[in-house]
């Protein structure tokens, strides 16, 4: 594989990157991946059901025991993938007894149970180790990355059991409710079913083929990700960058050298023949080294115990944690050096010199609370003691009444003289949004004169609703207080406005009398 043709960043990822990133490749390739794993598993489960009818367990737990045999294509497909040399699901199967040639036995009984199985089956799939060169291999990527491989074999094994169990429900919820009740289930959970276990079986199967590409892949991303961090992919990459723009570089150059070839070399041969003419400075022999010998010393070096060194460390310690020592307060020192100067003697401290000691911080700890006492009641009551001392507030500023909300005018100076017949005359006339908007308008209109409520263009008309019933139940002092009807009142003719304005649905006739009589009696208006 070259790593120039790697169709992924070659970057440092911590593991869970690396695990997000296959998450991202499965889904994007995961039909291929789940064909090329379901069809040799099909093919596997099919002759266990003909010999083994009998035994719908027993067949299934042979396809869950072979999943490393049945893992080996999809970990072969994403890899032609992830470094630029795409194969199909046809071409990928022919590959299945060549893919699957190296170690299948090993991988089968002792690596079976192996939990990290999908960050390991690259160094024999693709690597093609087995041996003493596999073992170092995989303790080599096993010092990083195990862990979350670990967890993420354990994830596998959830989702298949989480799928399972949703499946088996949403079967259950498609059953009509007749059909459900009539049925004994007893026998079904006791597994007396063979039909209904043959079904599960096939059911885990299509589970397995789904989960599976995002397993393999994911465990694929970890082994790739630690192989950059040990070789300097991205480095190499970087590197190779650099080469090619220097090359690109030096082209245009070598063509304008190229002109003034001939006179180089012409100096050039002066250059030489002069040079042969000189004496040659005398060079011992015993100073250079033959390159038999050269290669002997290289390899004393290179034997040597610096660069064959290996230690490795196993067990738990705890992790060291840096001691942010906080020194008590000086005044704090000072307080407790007096209190206890008051209460004992230097040269006599007896029992009842320390009870003496703890009765001063008691009084002190009433003290203490009595203040905070005192200081919260006073923030808590200070409105009314100030009425009561009768100090007098600066008046706030008055806020300008807004001219316009939601696009309609509620200016006093726009409203009729009388409201509901106008509404009415409006609605008689076939202008239903104009006489609903019109007794809208002249409700917020009242709101803001009468009732002092501060409308912003930020509010949308049922925000405006609810203040008001905030007020109904919350009575604000100095303000205006808002009755349960008015509150009602204001509900329902939001409701009917909005109805209209934004569904295009029209009230009754009847409901637009029962709103102007309600409008009378909430703003006592003689229409």
């Amino acid at each position: 594989m070259k790593i120039e043709n790697l169709t992924v960043r070659a970057r440092l990822r911590s593991p869970w990157e690396s695990i997000d990133l296959g998450t991202a490749l499965a889904r994007q390739y995961w039909l291929p991946l789940f064909l090329v794993w379901l069809l040799p598993a099909a093919l596997v489960l099919a002759p266990l059901a003909w010999l083994l009818p009998e035994h719908p367990g027993w067949s299934l737990f042979a396809v869950w025991w072979f999943k490393p045999v049945f893992d080996r294509l999809p970990l072969f497909m994403i890899s032609r993938v992830l470094f630029g040399m795409p194969v199909s699901a046809p071409t990928a199967l022919k590959q299945f007894f060549k893919q699957n040639r190296r170690d299948w036995l090993a991988w089968i009984t002792l690596r079976r149970l192996n939990p990290t199985r999908s960050f390991d089956m690259p160094v024999t799939v693709l690597e093609q180790s087995s041996g003493a060169a596999r073992s170092a291999r995989i303790g080599l990527l096993h010092r990083k990355h195990a862990s979350a491989a670990t967890w993420l074999t354990l994830t596998g094994i959830h989702l298949e059991g989480f799928f399972l169990i949703a499946a088996f429900i949403l079967i259950y919820l498609f059953i009509p409710e007749q059909v459900a009740a009539n049925i004994d289930w007893l026998p079904t959970l006791r597994g007396d079913t063979l039909a209904l276990e043959w079904a599960s079986n096939v059911l885990y199967l299509f589970i397995m083929a789904a989960v599976a590409p995002f397993y393999i892949v994911c465990g694929f991303c970890l082994y790739i990700g630690r192989r950059i961090e040990l070789e300097g992919w991205d480095i190499e990459i970087q590197f190779r960058d650099l080469a090619e723009r220097h090359q690109r570089k030096q082209q245009p150059r070598q063509h304008g050298i190229a002109g003034g070839s001939g006179t180089v070399s012409i100096l050039l041969f002066f250059a030489l023949a002069f040079g042969s003419l000189t004496p040659a400075p005398e060079v011992k022999a015993d100073s250079l080294e033959t390159p038999q010998q050269a290669q002997q010393h290289i390899d004393e070096i290179l034997a040597a115990e610096d660069f064959h060194r290996m230690e490795q460390i196993n067990g738990w310690r705890l992790k060291e944690w840096e001691s942010k020592e906080q020194k008590i307060p000086e005044w704090l020192i000072k307080f407790i050096e007096w209190l206890f100067n008051r209460s004992l003697d230097t040269d006599d401290a007896s029992d009842s010199n320390w009870g003496a000691a703890i009765a001063r911080l008691i009084e002190i700890l009433l003290w203490v609370g009595v203040i905070a006492g005192l200081i919260y009641l006073g923030w808590r009551h200070h409105d009314k003691i100030l009425e009561r001392l009768r100090w007098r507030y600066k008046p706030k500023p008055k806020i300008a009444a807004p001219e316009t909300l939601f696009g309609l005018d509620i200016r006093q100076s726009s409203l009729p003289d009388d409201v509901c017949a106008e509404v009415q005359r409006l609605w008689q006339a076939g202008e239903k949004r104009a006489s609903l908007g019109l007794l809208y308008r002249a409700t917020l209109s009242h709101l803001i004169e009468d009732f002092q409520f501060h409308f912003g263009d930020h509010l949308t008309e049922s925000e405006c609703a609810r203040l008001v019933h905030r007020r109904q139940r919350e009575p604000r002092e100095g303000l205006p207080p808002v009755t349960a009807p008015l509150s009602r009142f204001v509900q329902q003719l939001t409701a009917d406005w909005q109805q209209l304005a934004y569904a295009h649905r029209n009230p009754v006739d009847a409901r637009i009398n029962a709103l102007c009589q309600e409008w009378q009696e909430v703003f006592r208006n003689d229409c």
